[in-house]
């Protein structure tokens, strides 16, 4: 019998997926990717007028109950919108067609969490937080899931809105978070830091982060915008990021210090990589800080979409679609 395909709403996809089973996810895909057994599609990136953007990111998993999909999104400034495609890889039939605003936020925020259980040292307890926009909601869940914190200070430009999240987040958590009316006031003693914004020029230098010992630069996705300076690269022991290709095309900060043509980059690690490596913590020994510089890529939306979607079938949730089969196809044309 053939099988229905699924529609995922926004509501359907939180409803069974939360920080914590998201970043776990996102690490036992990521170590199948490490043993050559996933694989990302390079993004798809066009941009338009004054500042739109539309985007494409594919993968796959191989093996028994494999899967493989497509994320596409669009963004303008009056808006914009996302959906995921999920398929079969050894049949190729489409299993569900999910919302994903929500998805993309969490897997955003998941491979922060992940970066930073990986890579930030276990005693750090303070952080801050560089942006306040939709994303940095979800951002704060993926260090709080990771680490025992005891305080995070919260900035941006604009103190009305960076007010009202404070006030939000302070409902949420039992640690204090505390309103920085400066960057730097944010960056003083702060151990994580993670920077979630659209900034079109470098803000943050190597004296603001004299405090930090992990940065996440997981805001300037385009290769025209930059969140660091690169005398943050003198600081770092450590360079990682989540697709070395994708990062490659669109990471100005990266393709800066380590050119933008063909040639190798030399000392940037894939998270991949150390996950598979199994040798214990890949942060290095006295390391004075590490950077994680995430890009996205197709398998952390995928590794996320196989558990909304197996969830979603052990609770009959969603609306099942009619199934794809040849003579659906056939009458289609």
């Amino acid at each position: 019998m053939t099988q229905a395909i699924r529609y995922l709403s926004e509501a359907d996809v939180v409803s069974v997926l939360d920080m914590p089973r998201a970043i776990d996810s996102l690490a036992a895909t990521l170590a199948l990717q490490g043993r050559g057994l996933a694989r990302n599609v390079p993004k798809a990136l066009a941009t338009w007028g004054d500042g739109s953007s539309m985007h494409a990111l594919g993968s796959v998993v191989q093996g028994t109950g494999g899967v493989c999909g497509f994320k596409s999104w669009v963004h303008t400034r009056q808006g914009g919108g996302s959906v995921f495609t999920l398929f079969d890889a050894e049949r190729g039939t489409l299993l569900a067609v999910i919302e994903a605003r929500a998805l993309g936020m969490l897997r955003t925020a998941a491979i922060t969490g992940l970066a930073t259980r990986m890579l930030a040292p276990e005693t750090a307890q303070h952080a801050a937080l560089i942006g306040t926009g939709p994303q940095a909601v979800t951002q704060l869940a993926a260090l709080a899931a990771v680490r025992n914190l005891q305080s995070i200070r919260v900035y941006s430009p604009t103190p009305e809105k960076r007010a009202e999240f404070v006030r939000q987040a302070q409902a949420r958590y039992e640690f204090p978070i505390v309103e920085a009316i400066t960057l730097d006031r944010a960056l003083a003693g702060a151990e994580i830091v993670t920077l979630i914004t659209r900034a079109e020029h470098p803000f943050v230098n190597a004296a603001a982060l004299r405090d930090c010992r992990h940065l996440n630069a997981v805001g300037a996705i385009l290769p025209a915008k930059a969140e660091f300076t690169q005398d943050v690269f003198e600081l770092a022991d450590l360079v990682v990021v989540d697709d070395l290709e994708n990062a490659r095309r669109g990471s100005r900060e990266l393709r800066e210090r380590y050119g933008a043509g063909d040639d190798p980059w030399q000392g940037v690690s894939v998270l991949s990589d150390l996950l598979a490596g199994d040798t214990g913590s890949p942060r290095p020994a006295k390391a004075r800080m590490t950077l994680f510089k995430g890009m996205g890529m197709g398998l952390s939306d995928l590794a996320l979409a196989r558990v909304v979607y197996q969830a979603a079938c052990d609770r009959d949730l969603g609306q099942c679609l009619a199934p794809q089969t040849r003579e659906n196809l056939l009458l289609a044309r």
